[in-house]
């Protein structure tokens, strides 16, 4: 794929709900022939319906992303139906909100099976399809998790640890083979996704994000930048930037923060967070799902940061100007 590529195939694994479809949307938006995996039937159906007028440009397939030969027999359906996949996005989450010690081994060996493992099996099958046309690029959707561990969330945590890790490996085989292969990785914040009413609860309360929150067509956004630009790692938000500074520059402060405020700011009582319920750890969900969480009316729809990333050359070329103006009017300054 080139860098200026603007259409093509994309691939999206949890493509059915919150971040996943929004993406869905905004490739499907922008020209680009589409195919979704998720689990259930009626969600991948309903998602389908809502992406485009033309059938032809939508493909979805149904497969759990822990199942290798189904994930990759799901992809052999889509590229069959829409052509040679130019992105692929391994988006996929599931997760338990409890203290590690509540936490049962199923269910730890779940989360990190869904969203460690199936991006180990999302990008082994990408690269089956990529590598021999020595092109195309993959997006692991990873979290500002993935750079500070964050309480109530260890299996998530670690993980998202596990995908960066991974990534980097992989990305760095390709270089060295000398491949036009790309892989990305994208750290979205708090979003406002049907992800926390999915979650699997061992609280008191009820999961939701932390602030600030923000919706997913941000993150969608972030996202497709990161497919068409081939950047390394594209982050979302201030609070992602903030929240790796403190994590590499002083962790024990971080850890001690984290330990007094991380709990509160991530369940909640509010009954409309608790009518939106539907677990999905173990099964697919029983209710067709939207991109939106619960959480709209205090989701953030901008991000100065992001908008800075994505303007970063034209930003130095402007700083550049003026450090030049300024340097040659303090030159001309009489004496």
């Amino acid at each position: 794929m080139s860098e200026q590529q603007t259409s093509g195939v994309v691939i999206i694994t949890g493509g059915s709900s919150g971040i996943g479809l929004s993406t869905a949307q905004l490739f499907a938006q922008k020209g680009w022939r589409v195919g979704l995996i998720a689990r259930g039937i009626a969600a991948l159906d309903a998602a389908a319906e809502s992406l485009a007028a033309d059938p032809a440009s939508v493909a979805t397939a149904i497969a759990d992303v822990t199942d290798g030969a189904a994930l990759r027999q799901a992809a052999a359906t889509i590229i069959e139906a829409l052509g040679p996949v130019d992105v692929w996005i391994n988006n996929a989450g599931v997760s338990t909100f409890a203290h590690f010690t509540n936490m049962s081994d199923e269910e730890f060996r779940r989360v990190t099976d869904v969203v460690y493992m199936g991006t180990v099996n999302g990008t082994r099958v990408a690269l089956e399809q990529m590598r021999p046309r020595n092109a195309g690029t993959i997006v692991n959707v990873c979290s500002a998790i993935g750079l500070r561990g964050t309480p109530l969330l260890s299996a998530y945590s670690g993980a998202k640890w596990a995908m960066r890790g991974f990534t980097e490996a992989v990305r760095a085989e390709l270089i060295a083979e000398r491949s036009r292969v790309h892989i990305s990785v994208v750290y979205p914040p708090s979003v406002n996704t049907p992800f926390y009413s999915h979650a699997t609860a061992r609280i008191d309360g009820l999961p939701r994000p932390p602030p600030p929150v923000y919706q997913p067509e941000l993150v969608a956004d972030a996202i497709h930048f990161a497919a068409t630009s081939r950047r390394r790692d594209v982050l979302v938000g201030g609070q992602t930037v903030q929240l790796g500074l403190l994590n590499a520059v002083a962790p024990a402060l971080a850890d001690r923060l984290l330990a007094s405020f991380g709990p509160r700011s991530m369940t909640s009582s509010n009954q409309g967070i608790a009518d939106a319920r539907d677990e999905n750890l173990f099964r697919p969900t029983s209710r067709v799902s939207s991109t939106h969480g619960p959480f709209d009316r205090e989701a953030r729809s901008r991000s100065v940061q992001l908008w800075a990333t994505k303007n970063r050359p034209s930003l130095k070329s402007a700083l550049t100007f003026g450090a030049a103006v300024c340097g040659l009017m303090v030159v001309g300054r009489p004496r």
